[in-house]
């Protein structure tokens, strides 16, 4: 008994001296889409980026698509019967970065630096890089959301699974 307990405790304190950050958001996060349909097939390109928020009513979400062209969709029922949709913290950006093996990553909206829900980085999507309007730190959306001007931490992920065709983001 008193092996066992040195040996946990000696685990516990290895543990602690470890600095590992996960890339994964805590917020909640389910959104489904179909990735081959338009605006979300821009999604599926290199360098093309969309965004994902909250509507203002429910059943409904705001998407912005890679040229920057913003619209209202309505979830259709048979989602909504399955499952509640969230959205993060800030909403959801979903893209395939341009020097990737066209794996398609979905980051939150909300600066992670400030940590607010009103404060999304400006997305330049031609480039793929997201610069918070408060405090100023550059994103790179094509390198896993690193800060490339000023310091933070990397922009939050989330999971996307699912096929071809039907996509969900969780976490």
């Amino acid at each position: 008994m008193k092996r066992a307990l040195i040996t946990l405790f000696a685990i516990s304190v290895v543990l602690m001296g470890c600095d590992y950050t996960s890339p994964y958001s805590g917020y909640p996060v389910n959104f489904v889409f179909d990735s081959t349909i338009h605006p979300y097939n821009q999604a599926t390109s290199p360098g093309q980026f969309i965004s994902v928020r909250q509507g203002t009513n429910a059943g409904q979400y705001t998407l912005t698509d890679a040229q920057g062209n913003t619209q209202t969709v309505n979830i259709p029922q048979i989602y909504l019967r399955q499952s509640k949709f969230y959205y993060g913290l800030g909403g959801l950006i979903i893209g395939t970065p341009m020097n990737t093996e066209a794996r398609m990553w979905a980051f939150d909206w909300a600066c992670p630096n400030c940590d607010k829900a009103g404060c999304r980085v400006d997305i330049e999507r031609t480039t793929g890089l997201a610069t918070c309007p408060e405090c100023g730190v550059k994103f790179d959306l094509n390198s896993g959301g690193i800060a490339i001007e000023g310091k933070s931490r990397p922009m939050w992920q989330y999971r996307i699974i699912g096929s071809e065709d039907s996509r969900i983001v969780q976490n």
